[in-house]
């Protein structure tokens, strides 16, 4: 099998990966800052002595919200697989870099469990600044590759980007209230830039 048939085929598990990871990222993004204010609100009027003042809208919007960490948990295992196949047919540092990508995953996939259980979610934080340093140690080592070709090395500068909005998102997750929404934003435009990069990186 060439070299090129095999990045093709390895390229495109890791993009089938990051369409749905994607996918499930941006609608998280939008619902999950929603689902904050709608509980905040709820808790607020309980305070005031009106219950369930949404009429249950924030329990129905939290169920989405488990259905979209569901489907990152699967994009994080599909995106692992190819990365594994990736790496093997890489040498050096790409190979080198690929793999800490691939760590990044295995991070991002365990924090996204430990956010389903309740008040662990500093953990699932904690996994994610450190999954999205890899990533972004990972990036920057593809974005400057002597051997990645021109297309995906344009693809690994948009991902780390994006890992740099993640991260800046991460950090004013802890600003009280207008942290979810902030967080939110810049999430839907990381996951945009992770889709166009790894679709430039398997166009390449």
């Amino acid at each position: 099998m060439t070299q090129s048939l095999q990045w093709s085929e390895v390229t495109k598990k890791v993009f089938n990966g990051i369409v749905l990871y994607a996918l499930a990222g941006i609608l998280l993004g939008i619902f999950d800052p929603i689902e904050s204010l709608v509980s905040t609100g709820d808790t607020l009027a309980s305070l005031a002595g009106v219950q369930n003042a949404s009429g249950g809208a924030g329990s129905f919007l939290s169920i989405f919200c488990y259905i979209f960490q569901a489907g990152l948990i699967l994009g994080c295992i599909l995106i692992f697989v190819g990365l594994t196949g990736f790496k093997d047919i890489l040498d050096g540092a790409d190979q080198k870099a690929i793999g800490k990508v691939r760590l990044a995953y295995i991070l991002v996939l365990i924090g996204v469990a430990v956010d389903f259980i309740p008040l662990m979610g500093w953990i699932s934080t904690i996994l994610g600044i450190i999954a999205f340093i890899y990533m972004l140690l990972g990036y920057s080592a593809l974005k400057s590759s002597s051997t990645f070709p021109e297309l995906a090395r344009g693809g690994a500068s948009l991902l780390f980007v994006a890992l740099i909005l993640l991260i800046v998102g991460e950090v004013v997750d802890f600003i009280p209230f207008a942290g979810d929404i902030l967080q939110g934003i810049l999430n839907i435009v990381a996951y945009i830039l992770i889709f166009v990069g790894w679709k430039k990186i398997k166009d390449a």
